[in-house]
Formats: structure tokens, C-alpha cells, sequence
């Protein structure tokens, strides 16, 4: 019997979106389909160590770039716009080359709007049916856009909970819904099963805080370089992720601190069990995998995104987190503040292979 065949490709608008297609991916493997992930570079590089038994293939990404002050970032987006439409066009071309040459039996696309196939069953994964902008005007239009560019999908799959005990707030459980059929899939983190005869933590030997970095540059440089230096001027324990796994030469290490481009699931894992704290931006992926380890966060959202703001408010105004302005941010402030606030632990769906193959079942049909 011939094995099907399912292409996935996740944008490269930060790493979240690649790292929470694993758990996918593996419980599509589980469920016996041959996977080929199209992406490139850093993406690419995690992926691959997560899923070596995927094919791969080369898709140029959209290759966003963030401004260094928040308040041009909505300029700076808006003068790549060309090459977004371009990335668009541009991907359902190579798809449909890719089509004629594997033959794939369905399409997955996290956020990546021209990763479609009319004659293939195409699904669309987002957690934003209702990305905030700067002006309601504004996000009341892209909305508007976005339903109708999603009836070119055969179906939506959100990385949350249905209702209102929900992760993400309006972004993805708006009062107006698409008209394509929704799958509500849970929580997708690649570091809930991690084999924990891997895990090496030490309970003699903990961190005060592990600093997770990630996101388009310049921004993420800047929160990197924001956070080495307080944690090099104080005289706590810690660890900074740097979310540069294509480069090796980021590992540094001092007296207190160590700096690494880039860790394994297992040994993320690790290094999140021996902290007190965790720093991170606030992107979505990142909180969806931090909540079964029942860790208190800070969060420092990447300045002018909307998303990651939105976030970090909703998640303070929960009590799941403490959050920070980066121009605002002091190292010793924010831990100060974290010792005595009354952290509450988010709602979780876990996500299952039960479900996604009733979801694919409904796919077909």
C-alpha cells in the first residue's frame, strides 16, 4: 500500500512557528504518512534535528526583518510588503512544481498564505484570526482580508483551546470566525515528551534564571545583548538561548552565565527545570511550551509587535506572567517584582494524535 504524503511548511516570522510543528509532525508520522517539510535555514536546522526521518525541501522564506525603535516598526513592515507578496506568489509557484513532482496527499502551511493547492486538501495553522494592529481600522481590514484569502484552505487548525479559557485572548477566539471549517488542537510544545531518563538537571546545581532569545533581528540581538550584560553585571546563575542555531560561534561562557545558540529539546528541557525564572519574549510558542513546567515568566515583548504585546498584557492581567517594556527593563526590578507576585498557571488542552487524525478524516471527506 502506498504511504501517503503530507508537505508541511512553517513561516520563518521567528522560530516558534517551526518549533511547534514537531509534535505535529511526529504524531503525523505516528499516524504512518511520509513527511516533507519545505523551509530553509534555521528553521531548517531545527527540524531537521527533530525529524531526521522527514524529507526536505528548499523554500525560500519570507525573511522579515524588525526595526530598531518600536515606533517604525509598522513602516519598516510596510516598506516590505513587495516582498511579502512576493514570498506569496512565490511559494504557490514552487508548490505547484513540487506537486506535479511528489504528488503530496495533503498540505499543511503554518501562517505561510500562498502554501496552497487547489486540488490538494490545504490546511491553514494560525493562532491569529484577529492579528492586532495599530489602529482598530486597520485590524477590522486585515481581518477582512484574511477570511476571504482563507476560503482558498480546506480547513484552519489553531494551536489553542475553544472559548473563553483560552491561551491567546481575541487572537484566536474572536467573536467573528472564518467560514472554513476550525479545529481547536490543544497546546503544541515538541518538550512535553521529552525522554526524562535525557534529563540531566541537578537539583544541587540550579539557575536563577534562563533567558530565552528569539524573534526577527535587529530586535532579537538587542534583547540578547540587554540580557548577557545584566546577567554579566549581577551575581546570579543563569543561561541565555540565543535562537541562532546556524551559528556555533554565540557560545560564550563567564563566571555565572553561559551563552548557547542554540539547545536540543532535551537539553532545553534541562536547563528549564534547573531555573527559578524564565525571561522570554512572549511569542506564543514559547508560552504554550512553558506551561507543563509550571515556571513563573517574565516577558519582554519584541517592541512594535502587536502580537507579542497583546500577550504579554493579557498574560500579566492573568496573573500567568510578569511583563516588561524593554526600554523599561531592569534585571533586578523584574526578579524583585517576580518573587512576590502571586503567580497564577495558565489553562492547558494537551494536544493528541486521536484528534488530528479525526481532524484529517474530516479533511478528506
Amino acid at each position: 500500500m502506498k504511504q501517503a504524503k503530507i508537505c508541511i511548511s512553517p513561516i520563518d516570522w521567528g522560530l516558534g512557528h517551526a518549533t511547534r510543528c514537531v509534535s505535529l509532525i511526529k504524531a503525523l508520522e505516528k499516524l504512518g504518512y511520509h513527511i516533507y517539510i519545505a523551509t530553509e535555514g534555521q528553521h531548517e536546522t531545527i527540524l531537521r534535528e527533530a525529524i531526521p526521518t522527514a524529507t526536505f525541501l528548499h523554500l525560500r522564506g519570507y525573511r522579515i526583518r524588525y526595526s530598531r525603535w518600536a515606533v517604525l516598526l509598522p513602516v519598516v513592515l510596510l516598506i516590505q510588503l513587495p516582498q511579502i507578496i512576493y514570498s506569496i506568489v512565490y511559494e504557490n509557484k514552487w508548490l505547484k512544481k513540487a506537486q506535479e513532482q511528489f504528488n503530496f496527499d495533503i498540505i499543511i502551511s503554518d501562517n505561510r498564505f500562498g502554501f496552497y493547492h487547489k486540488n490538494v486538501p490545504s490546511v491553514f495553522i494560525t493562532h491569529q484570526l484577529n492579528l492586532q494592529m495599530p489602529f482598530k481600522w486597520a485590524t477590522s481590514l486585515f481581518q477582512n482580508i484574511q477570511y476571504a484569502w482563507l476560503k482558498k484552505f480546506n480547513a484552519c487548525w489553531i494551536p489553542d483551546i475553544a472559548g473563553p479559557q483560552n491561551l491567546s485572548g481575541v487572537l484566536a477566539n474572536p467573536k467573528l470566525k472564518p467560514s472554513i471549517p476550525l479545529w481547536y488542537m490543544g497546546c503544541l510544545s515538541r518538550l512535553i515528551n521529552q525522554d526524562k531518563n535525557n534529563i540531566t538537571v541537578s537539583p544541587i546545581d540550579p539557575l536563577n534564571f534562563l533567558a530565552i532569545v528569539s524573534g526577527p533581528e535587529p530586535q532579537r540581538t538587542l534583547l540578547e545583548n540587554l540580557l548577557w550584560t545584566a546577567g554579566k553585571d549581577s551575581n546570579l546563575k543563569f543561561v541565555l538561548i540565543a535562537g541562532i542555531p546556524n551559528n556555533k560561534k554565540a557560545f560564550q561562557i563567564m563566571n555565572n552565565g553561559r551563552m548557547y545558540p542554540h539547545l536540543s529539546a532535551a537539553a532545553l528541557v534541562d536547563e528549564i527545570n534547573r531555573a527559578e525564572y524564565i525571561i522570554c519574549r512572549g511569542g506564543y510558542t514559547t508560552l504554550m511550551e512553558m506551561i507543563p513546567f509550571d515556571k513563573k515568566l517574565i516577558l519582554i515583548p519584541t517592541p512594535g509587535q502587536t502580537e507579542q504585546l497583546y500577550l504579554g498584557k493579557l498574560w500579566h492581567e492573568n496573573k500567568w506572567a510578569l511583563c516588561y517594556n524593554q526600554a523599561d527593563f531592569k534585571l533586578s526590578t523584574a526578579l524583585a517584582a517576580a518573587a512576590n507576585f502571586n503567580f497564577q498557571k495558565p489553562p492547558f488542552a494537551p494536544f493528541s494524535t486521536e484528534a488530528l487524525e479525526t481532524a484529517i478524516k474530516e479533511l478528506s471527506l
